[in-house]
């Protein structure tokens, strides 16, 4: 079973407004039932990897077409929870940037994290991510990787299970994807996080001027 939902806020028309598409990893499942997500509470949720892929828009004058840009963070708590913020993060900025290429999209994962980014938690590193409604793949470097696409539909019914969380970036839409299977590790955080089968991918877009109908519309 899968959901999604429409734009949680419009945003004015204007072609410099960064736009494209994201994923977003959640170490804590996203639609399920209330017993399993309160079994999570406090015990799982405490790190998220977000992805972004521009395809338009700019930055302090600076084009974004073609660019992505990954987060990884950890927390003390459910960092699908809004109120809950990062200790720590790290981003992960393709090589081959210009000088003020790397500056616009440092200012734009400054900007969704309260972490703090200092030079020592920002690699360089080859950051490929195909992002789809039916299957996502993303990769950063070699020591970072996730799958997930549109799980398969429920056949029981009434099975009581729902979304409970929302992306942590705004969103003009998204669904909640079934990760097939994950593989992180990032020493910086002291992290080693790996999971499969279980409903924590959120993918999407950002930016749009109108809620996409349906989702994902034209991703």
């Amino acid at each position: 079973m899968w959901t999604s939902l429409s734009s949680q806020a419009e945003t004015p028309s204007d072609s410099t407004i960064p736009r494209g598409k994201f994923a977003e990893l959640h170490s804590c499942e996203l639609f399920a039932g209330s017993c399993v997500v309160n079994g999570e509470v406090d015990q799982a949720g405490n790190y998220l990897l977000r992805a972004w892929q521009f395809d338009s828009g700019s930055i302090n004058g600076v084009p974004l077409h073609g660019l992505t840009v990954a987060l990884l963070e950890k927390g003390g708590n459910t960092l699908a929870v809004p109120k809950n913020h990062a200790s720590d993060a790290v981003a992960y900025l393709p090589p081959g940037l210009t000088a003020n290429q790397r500056l616009a999209l440092l200012s734009w994962v400054k900007q969704n994290t309260s972490a703090t980014l200092n030079d020592a938690h920002v690699k360089i590193a080859p950051v490929d991510a195909q992002i789809a409604q039916d299957q996502t793949r993303c990769s950063i470097g070699k020591e970072i990787a996730f799958t997930g696409g549109k799980p398969a539909e429920c056949n029981v019914g009434g099975c009581g299970e729902m979304l409970w969380y929302q992306p942590r970036g705004a969103a003009s839409s998204f669904v909640v994807d079934q990760l097939d299977e994950s593989n992180i590790t990032e020493p910086l955080l002291s992290l080693h996080w790996m999971d499969h089968g279980r409903r924590t991918l959120f993918v999407g877009r950002f930016g749009d001027p109108e809620p996409v109908v349906p989702a994902l519309c034209g991703i």
